[in-house]
């Protein structure tokens, strides 16, 4: 494959789980020309860089996607056109081969920018979009002859396109199972910090605080277990965001004294570690990615049937969303039949390393854009 410039577009600054997919792509793509427009410098940026990738800036609004607000219906319009110049100027300016939006944000005007700069671009979709406006625009211009490609992570996350099936293809992502790994040490480490015994059965939570995560089911659920059993919620408000923050400080006022916010963690391979479970009590997800970073570190997980939870995990592990009395009947039954979790962590390991492989997906994206990049 002869080497291409490719300009990859991001409407956040920090890493959370697609951007992770993103630094995933770029480490399995050493030999191109590497290019991305970021809001801002930030965790993102200085990643972005260790890998060689020339990172260029631009002020960026922030608007929900989820849920609108009047203030967004504001910003959206008037922000688009001006990002869209931007991307056709810099994509000129670097000689750019492909445009590669990684954010349902940045894909619509990324794709206006890529038709401005006559360029191809390519789309990975990392989310189920849950306002019907907004996905009705993403469809209409996934129509457009300059979107070349929809990337999906999930097949719910493919199914919101049925009529683009020839420009979608799927891909699931992987985990660096070598960071992501049992560790007994790790377990003892994080519990002594947190003020937690050994002996304690912990379960635990990841992702940010907001009403679609489910947070809530879990602490509700918790009322109804043993009294021995504490919770760890790992995640922020998001900055900026009302919603978020008046939901955040809901938890804190029904959480009691077993549950411990811990804010989100740098350190999450050994927070993993520290649990009995993982929970994931999400309406809706594409993964999430967290999923195959508590299996590949042996921790036995139970979960709403989103995402790829139907896919690699057993039927009794899932229960329905927002049912706190099923999941509580699930954290009861493991809590009083612990010895069982050893050979379910051990199965979850083993499936990672089989299936869930950071280089397993690597491989599989760069077949698809070696196909994809040299079409042009």
């Amino acid at each position: 494959m002869r080497r291409h410039c490719i300009l990859f577009l991001e409407s956040l600054s920090t890493i959370s789980g697609g951007q992770q997919v993103l630094l995933d792509v770029i480490s399995g793509l050493p030999d191109h020309d590497l290019h991305a427009l970021l809001p801002d410098t930030g965790s993102l940026a200085d990643r972005l860089t260790e890998l060689g990738v020339t990172c260029h800036f631009v002020p960026m609004a922030r608007y929900t996607l989820v849920e609108k607000r009047w203030t967004d219906f504001l910003r959206f319009p008037l922000d688009q056109p001006r990002l869209a110049a931007h991307c056709a100027r810099l994509a000129r300016r670097i000689g750019a081969d492909w445009v590669y939006a990684n954010t349902s944000r940045s894909f619509i005007w990324g794709a206006l920018g890529a038709r401005l700069s006559a360029r191809p671009i390519i789309w990975h979709v990392h989310n189920l979009l849950g306002d019907s406006k907004t996905l009705t625009l993403l469809q209409h211009v996934g129509r457009w002859p300059t979107v070349r490609q929809i990337i999906a992570v999930s097949a719910c996350a493919a199914a919101q396109f049925p009529l683009l099936n020839d420009k979608v293809s799927i891909a699931p992502p992987g985990i660096d199972i070598s960071r992501f790994r049992p560790d007994p040490s790790a377990r003892q480490a994080i519990r002594a910090e947190l003020g937690l015994s050994i002996d304690t059965f912990v379960v635990g939570i990841v992702g940010d605080l907001i009403p679609l995560k489910g947070q809530h089911t879990l602490l509700k659920a918790m009322q109804l277990t043993e009294p021995q059993l504490s919770a760890v919620i790992v995640g922020d408000a998001r900055p900026d965001d009302a919603k978020s923050y008046a939901y955040a400080q809901h938890l804190y006022k029904i959480a009691g004294e077993r549950a411990l916010f811990t804010g989100w963690r740098s350190d999450l391979p050994a927070v993993l570690n520290s649990l009995d479970i993982l929970v994931i009590a999400s309406e809706r997800e594409t993964g999430p990615l967290v999923l195959l970073e508590a299996l590949a570190c042996g921790v036995p997980v139970i979960s709403t049937p989103v995402g790829r939870a139907a896919e690699l995990l057993p039927p009794d592990a899932l229960f329905p969303t927002g049912d706190s009395d099923a999941l509580a009947g699930l954290l009861n039954y493991w809590q009083s039949n612990r010895r069982r979790l050893a050979g379910v962590g051990r199965l979850a390991r083993n499936l990672a390393e089989s299936h869930l492989s950071q280089e397993a997906f690597q491989l599989q994206m760069q077949r698809v854009l070696s196909r994809i990049l040299e079409e042009q």
